[in-house]
């Protein structure tokens, strides 16, 4: 049979598994995997996408794939679906899947290959999030792109602290945070033993980026040490150490 038609065939047939797949619920209170697609390959299949899937541990998304009876395949890269574009966008362009860096080497009942991979994605703001994998050949020549996966997953932060800058710092630093919807907002910094030393921020906030600057000489008697500041919200709330240097 034609290596091209018999992917062609897969692909379609990943189709129709994905579709029927993404009806399955989910729950984020295990490892198991949202859906899971498996195809038999045929005798001539080379560098076939056998098995995808996604799941959530620890508020992080994991993508998992195998391919079988590796061949051309050189890297592999992850794609999100941008949600304000619509445009897909590789992740993490510097460090891509390389063809040695599967996690699980096996054989399959054919005698084939099979390696498995996996990739991690930190996402920052709830919501339902689709994914697809591309791999290339030592060329950069487009070999498969596969057919978009989706995860939606809850309960994340709704803001981002940044570590201040310069760290360590005397006697002005810059707090960045990132807000993703309005929420009244509390940014306070501690001392060592957890008294509080500075309110920065004690408002409603729109979406948004904020940079606050902390001025230790504006507080009397702080010397040299560590010191902590906490961004509070409605729901959520993130602390970071910073070093003061006198």
């Amino acid at each position: 049979m034609d290596i091209w038609y018999t992917r062609f065939l897969h692909s379609f047939i990943l189709v129709v598994l994905f579709a029927a797949a993404a009806a399955k619920p989910y729950s984020n209170n295990n490892f198991t995997p949202y859906i899971y697609t498996s195809i038999e390959p045929g005798r001539d299949s080379v560098d076939m996408l056998s098995g995808i899937s996604a799941r959530i541990k620890n508020d992080k998304i994991y993508i998992n794939w195998r391919v079988t009876n590796l061949r051309v395949i050189n890297y592999f890269n992850i794609q999100r679906l941008d949600p304000k574009s619509k445009e897909y966008k590789t992740l993490n362009k510097t460090s891509r899947v390389k063809f040695d860096d599967y996690y699980e080497k096996s054989n399959d009942g054919n005698g084939f290959k099979v390696f498995k991979y996996d990739y991690e994605d930190d996402p920052e703001v709830d919501g339902v999030y689709f994914y697809r994998i591309r791999s290339f050949s030592v060329g950069d020549e487009l070999l498969f792109t596969s057919d978009d996966i989706k995860i939606g997953i809850s309960g994340l932060k709704n803001f981002k602290l940044e570590q201040n800058h310069p760290n360590p710092f005397n006697p002005v630093t810059s707090i960045t945070y990132e807000l993703f919807d309005d929420s009244y907002i509390k940014l306070k910094v501690f001392d060592l033993i957890g008294r509080e030393v500075a309110t920065l921020v004690d408002s409603k906030q729109g979406a948004g980026t904020y940079s606050v600057e902390f001025d230790a000489n504006k507080y009397s008697n702080l010397t040299s040490g560590i010191y902590f500041y906490k961004l509070e919200t409605e729901k959520y709330s993130e602390v970071k150490k910073m070093i003061l240097t006198k």
